[in-house]
């Protein structure tokens, strides 16, 4: 796999390309990308079907570790992960912790991280996690690496961390280099190090240099929908520190329910990869997006929740504007009518209507930045989010 980018300064916002996928040579993905969250690799609410209909693009899936583990014994006999899940023509990138789920402190051993999947926890180290990896064969993984740390994580945490990290990294680089199934899959090294920028700066000088096809930005959250309350001010020195130090020619990723505000800040400041955790976590909770709405009444807001009893006589669609199916053919009465009821349609039409948006969101980033004009839409966006609901 490879990345390209024509811009290599630091904190800028860029175009890239990831291509040369070694399953799917004909695909390409520009960044900024959006990869598709997944539970079990299957999306949230969403029929493969519905999913195509959704996107006909051949969008970049996410799975992570602990929806997927106990499946590894039953994936041995099919030639890799998307051919258990039916979904082959889609690239996969698999992750350690699930970024929709609050992720459990603790439980820490100096060769293992625990990974807690539906059976409760499991110990994960080095060897079984690659064990795991070469039997799922994703098209670009991470790392094994302990990011249990956020802002309020002491500095032995954090040392903790950093060195588990780097003793992992050196095993699974190891591996990857040597097996015949992985070598040209994409390997990403993980940045640890909590908020302190000189802990940072000690794991980048260890990973900057190794033959790999990029970074990711871990360490600053426990996963889960408290995400979407870091104000990107907590976070801007530590990812423009972190930023400055890693390699201009290599892939950016961050994962995590990232409110659209701070993934325009992070774009920014040249992250290229995120995940559509965010409009999955907005399902579950009801809400439908609008802050890239620009022609309907709610414009100015960033969503509406259809569960309140305000919509019960609402027959227009969530965004005028929308070309989802869920827009063209339903109405907010409606999916206010299959919520009160706890009827599963509810959170089809609104995942359906949420993924949608933040698929053209991020091809409406692209433009922008392409014709010039990102720090005006950023700042149009952003001014939603600067009223708050």
């Amino acid at each position: 796999m490879k990345f390209t980018s024509k811009v290599t300064l630091p904190c800028t916002a860029r175009l890239g390309v990831l291509s040369e996928i070694e399953r799917l040579p004909n695909l390409s993905y520009q960044t900024p990308l959006l990869l598709i969250y997944t539970k079990r690799g299957c999306i949230p609410h969403l029929c493969k079907d519905v999913f195509k209909m959704l996107s006909p693009e051949k969008c970049f899936l996410l799975a992570s570790l602990p929806s997927t583990l106990l499946m590894a014994e039953y994936i041995k006999e099919f030639n890799h992960f998307s051919e258990y899940v039916s979904m082959e023509e889609y690239p996969l990138f698999l992750t350690i912790q699930d970024p929709a789920e609050c992720t459990k402190s603790g439980f820490h051993k100096h060769d293992s991280i625990s990974v807690w999947s539906r059976n409760g926890r499991l110990s994960i180290n080095p060897d079984r996690y690659m064990n795991v990896v070469e039997i799922f064969k994703p098209d670009m993984y991470v790392s094994l690496c302990d990011g249990d740390t956020d802002k309020n994580s002491s500095q032995k945490r954090i040392n903790k961390a950093i060195e588990k990290s780097k003793n992992f990294f050196d095993k699974c680089m190891q591996r990857h280099v040597e097996s015949n199934v992985l070598k040209n899959k994409g390997f990403l090294a993980p940045i640890e190090g909590g908020y302190n920028l000189q802990a940072r700066e000690k794991c980048i000088k260890y990973m900057k240099d190794k033959p790999i096809l990029g970074y990711i930005i871990d360490g600053l959250h426990k996963n889960g929908i408290d995400t979407q309350n870091i104000y990107f001010d907590e976070i801007k020195h530590v990812i423009q520190h972190s930023l400055n130090l890693l390699p201009g020619n290599k892939l950016r990723i961050m994962l995590g329910c990232w409110n659209p505000s701070a993934v325009l800040d992070l774009i920014n400041l040249g992250v290229d990869v995120f995940d559509s955790t965010y409009p999955f976590m907005m399902t579950e909770e009801k809400k439908a997006l609008l802050f890239s709405c620009t022609s309907c009444t709610h414009q100015e807001q960033q969503f509406v929740n259809l569960s309140f009893k305000k919509y019960r006589d609402n027959f227009t669609p969530i965004c005028k504007s929308c070309h989802c199916a869920t827009c063209k053919n339903y109405t907010k009465a409606y999916i206010h009518h299959l919520i009160q009821v706890k009827e599963l349609l509810a959170q089809v039409l609104l995942m359906i209507h949420n993924v949608h948006h933040y698929i053209e969101f991020f091809k409406t980033v692209r433009i922008h930045i392409k014709d010039g004009t990102f720090q005006e839409y950023k700042n149009k966006i952003q001014s939603k989010y600067s009223m708050q609901m």
